[in-house]
């Protein structure tokens, strides 16, 4: 409610989004609730309710679910910016629990301010504000909200170390958080160096990188790009792979290079790809395609290409034969009607890359 009563006096066009997540019976007049208080505030507000999802990992699968929901709502609402509310408690939890689990510059970077995610970008405007000044202007302001319970339940970690954590460990926090966030600085200008002199990030959704660009930050952020993974793998993982110089890792095979080059390649591993997916207009297959066609067959699905680029000249088309199998296509009853683009042969069926993390400078866009 603060983000919203200060982003509609910063901007004249703002909408908000209140998700129902239906985990409380009380949940959907709460949401109900805050829509109308917000059209007192002459906020436009739209309700999103999500859809029942697994249980286990309660908090993680609510996040996930939340944020394809909000995306998918700006995506349809014309907004290229999300605001969301995390504050500076929120930042010295995050920084807390990492450093207990040992956690680098990069973890100990903590929540960012700014950050792609798919087709939007997530802006943090409270990051720095204590909780307690953001109730207290709405209370100057008259404005009422409503408590989650669940911010309260101590069986969830981060509850435990909100309610727990005394001003000294909070201090503690914020210092390591300003000497981890110039490391992080520093470390992903290295990586981008890297990456524009060794890499090479091929259409098809394949990796080149020159043996003289290995080391383990470079190969751990071309893994989760090739992947489509939120996170990068385990460092001590990513550190074993790059001994052996080849082998699989969340997803990704990492193989010699041959005729492309002195160095290895990067390409989806077939047997961890997505299962298929019904062939509907912005849908997304194995988390890295989102399909634009508009029309297809009732009944279709996507799925990869697999034995279907058997008689295709790979070799010309500068593709390697293990990427050319984890491509999208559309099938129908078992059989390829819609092809994508390889290489310099045109396609049928209009895929784009839609995983949710570019390899570098994702906490650095300007406008």
């Amino acid at each position: 409610m603060a983000l919203a009563f200060l982003a509609r006096r910063w901007r004249r066009n703002v909408v908000a989004f209140v998700v129902d997540h239906a985990l409380r019976p009380e949940s959907a007049d709460e949401a109900r609730l805050t829509v109308e208080r917000l059209a007192v505030m002459d906020v436009t507000a739209r309700l999103l309710m999500l859809a029942p999802f697994p249980k286990g990992r309660l908090q993680e699968r609510a996040r996930h679910a939340r944020f394809e929901a909000l995306e998918a709502a700006c995506v349809a609402s014309g907004c290229l910016d999300l605001l969301v509310a995390h504050h500076a408690g929120d930042q010295d939890e995050t920084i807390w629990m990492r450093s207990l689990r040992a956690s680098g510059p990069l973890g100990l970077g903590g929540i960012q301010p700014s950050a792609v995610r798919g087709r939007i970008r997530l802006l943090r405007p409270l990051l720095r504000l204590d909780p307690a000044r953001l109730r207290l202007t709405l209370k100057v302001a008259g404005l009422p909200w409503i408590e989650d319970p669940s911010n309260a339940n101590r069986r969830f970690e981060r509850v435990r170390w909100r309610q727990d954590l005394t001003p000294e460990q909070r201090l503690d926090a914020h210092a390591l958080h300003l000497t981890a966030r110039q490391e992080r600085q520093n470390l992903e200008a290295e990586l981008a160096e890297n990456l524009a002199s060794h890499a090479v990030w091929h259409p098809e959704g394949w990796v080149f990188l020159k043996r003289a660009g290995m080391n383990e930050e470079t190969l751990s952020v071309l893994i989760r790009l090739v992947s489509g993974n939120a996170y990068r793998p385990a460092k001590e993982a990513a550190r074993l792979l790059l001994k052996k110089g080849c082998g699989t890792l969340s997803g990704v095979r990492v193989q010699p290079a041959g005729r492309f080059g002195e160095g290895v390649i990067l390409v989806r591993e077939e047997r961890a790809l997505g299962a298929p997916v019904a062939a509907r207009k912005g849908c997304v297959w194995d988390g890295r395609w989102r399909f634009l066609t508009q029309e297809v067959q009732e009944g279709s699905v996507i799925g990869p290409l697999q034995d279907a680029v058997h008689g295709l000249d790979l070799r010309r088309l500068g593709l390697p034969y293990a990427a050319a199998r984890c491509l999208p296509g559309v099938w129908y009853e078992g059989r390829l009607i819609l092809s994508p683009q390889i290489g310099q042969m045109p396609g049928t069926a209009d895929f784009v890359w839609a995983a949710t993390v570019p390899a570098t400078g994702e906490n650095h866009l300007m406008t």
